[in-house]
Parts: structure tokens; sequence; C-alpha cells
């Protein structure tokens, strides 16, 4: 591509040039028209096409193109019959069709570079769309994982200040749980924990969150299958945890958890009787919360499904890894 002008013009004025002079002549002309071609994109493109100076961008051309021309003419014409004994084209071709050819050889290098310089804008564009939405994306699901923490540790909070200011041997054990919880919640900065360790997270929540009922609340919990070999984003689980205790009621029915880890995906289901004062909210902003990290976090890698049948509220979530 670099010599084919050069080619051509050697075959349409029957030149009879030796291999090697051809060569070095090509040479200098792929080195002139590489220059020209990085001047227009690193110093000419960057400097007046990209702050729209399109006058100057034009002049900038119009004197690269120049620039080529007298400089080959230097070369090819004056240099090269001294030191090789061989120049590009016939000693007495006219001058103006000299450089009409050149303007119009120079003018194909120099598209070619323009070209490539708003390949080269484009790829750093998307690059920079895509670190941008990478940098959206961790950043809204640094804030949603940060929405769970301070409400779940405001209502433990406000139990064990009752269990202390009742004197209840509950507390220590329960100011023991939290401090773990805590420690898991500050310092687990993962963005990825293994499903056990969650399972864990999720068992201690649930005896934490049982502080907060006057009566003993049933749960029936569910675990098959490897839980050491897949990872989850923490807190992931929990607030269909949190949104089951907010809107259920366990008098009569049980919660009821289960976890099944089976090949290659997880399967999380959660169902709980809905009590009456909240039989039209149940899912809530917990749910809300929840839905938009799967969406983020799992696109086209995950299936949620809530129902409300017979008064009961069932959510099922499925991952594939």
């Amino acid at each position: 591509m670099i010599w084919g002008p050069d080619i051509i013009n050697t075959v349409k004025l029957n030149q009879k040039v030796h291999l090697s002079e051809a060569l070095n002549i090509f040479n200098i002309s792929q080195l002139i028209y590489a220059g020209a071609t990085m001047a227009l994109m690193h110093y000419i493109c960057n400097r007046y096409f990209l702050s729209k100076k399109y006058l100057r961008f034009a002049l900038a051309i119009a004197g690269l193109i120049l620039f080529c021309v007298l400089l080959r003419y230097f070369i090819e014409e004056k240099a090269y019959p001294v030191l090789l004994g061989a120049r590009n084209y016939p000693e007495k071709l006219p001058f103006l069709y000299y450089v009409l050819d050149n303007i119009y050889s120079a003018s194909v290098y120099i598209i070619i570079g323009f070209l490539l310089f708003l390949l080269d804008m484009q790829i750093g564009n998307q690059k920079k769309q895509a670190m941008l939405i990478q940098q959206n994306k961790e950043a809204e699901l640094q804030f949603l994982r940060s929405q769970i923490n301070p409400h779940f540790l405001f209502n433990t909070l406000n139990n064990i200040y009752s269990l202390v200011y009742e004197q209840s041997p509950k507390a220590p054990p329960a100011m023991l749980q939290l401090s773990d919880l805590m420690r898991y919640m500050l310092y687990e900065k993962k963005e990825t924990v293994p499903v056990s360790k969650e399972w864990n997270y999720i068992q201690n929540f649930i005896t934490l969150q049982k502080l907060r009922f006057d009566y003993e609340i049933p749960v029936q919990l569910t675990l098959e299958g490897d839980t050491t070999v897949h990872l989850i984003p923490p807190y992931l689980l929990i607030p269909f945890i949190e949104n089951a205790f907010k809107h259920g009621d366990f008098r009569n029915d049980p919660l009821k958890i289960m976890l099944i880890v089976s090949g290659n995906s997880l399967q999380f289901t959660i169902s709980n009787r809905i009590g009456h004062q909240h039989k039209d909210e149940a899912g809530g902003i917990g749910l809300d919360n929840v839905k938009r990290r799967l969406e983020l976090l799992y696109p086209g890698g995950h299936e949620l499904e809530t129902k409300i049948e017979s008064g009961s509220f069932t959510a099922q979530l499925k991952l594939f890894f």
C-alpha cells in the first residue's frame, strides 16, 4: 500500500530502474509519507481538528503536503543523482507534473493517516466510555451495598439496647454476634465471598433479627450442596431475609429458607406468611435494592421470581456461574 503510488508512477512513465535503486527510492518515499502520516495524526489533528479549528487544520494539511513535495524533490531529484546516480522521475519531466503527482501521492497517505487518527480516537472514546460505565457501576454497587449496613446496624443496636435495659441474659451473646457481623461488614471488602461465608452471615443475621420479637420465631433452614466452591457478592441475600422479618407473621407459620448449590448454579428460596398490616407492601425497597444489584452483577445470569399466594410471600433466586 505504501509503495503503490511510486510503483504506478514508475510504470506509467516507462522508467527502467534497477530493483535496488527502486527499493531505495521507495524506502525514502515510505519514510516521507509515514512521517507525514504521523505528523498528521499526532500533531495537526490533535492541535486543530479536536479543537474544531478547521481553517487552521486545512492550512496545516496544505503546509504538510508542500513540505512533503519539497523534501521528496530535494532527496530524490537532487541528492539521489549525486549519491546513487539515479532519480525517481525522468530528468526532463516538467516540474509542474512532478508537483501535482506528489501532491496526489502525499494526499493519499494523509487521508490514510487521518482515517487512522479517527479510528484511534474512536477506540480511545470507547475505552473511556467503558471505563466510565464501569466506574459508575462500581459506585452504584457500593452505594447499594452501603444502604444495607447502616439500616441493619441501627435496628440491631436498638434491639440489644432493649435487652441490656431489661438485663436480659440474651444481651452478651447478642453483642458477640453483632461483633462478628460488624467484623464481617467492615473488613470483608472483597467483591465476592464463598457461599459458605455468606451462609454463616445469614445465620447470625437471623439470630439477631429474632431479638425484635416477643415470641419465639420458628425458622427452617435447609442447606444442600458444596458451599465452598462458588463465590457470590457479600450481603446479596440479606435483603430477602430482612424483608421477611419486616413484613412477615411467624406466629403460626415458620420462616423457610433453602439454599441449594448444584453444579454451576445456586438456588435460594425464602417463604414467609405476610402480616395483615403488610399485605399490600410485601417486597419493599430492600428487594428493589437487590434487584438492581442483580442487574449489575449478573446481567443475563440470574432469575428472580417473587409471588404472593394464599397469604404467603415467596422469593426464589437462581444464579448461574
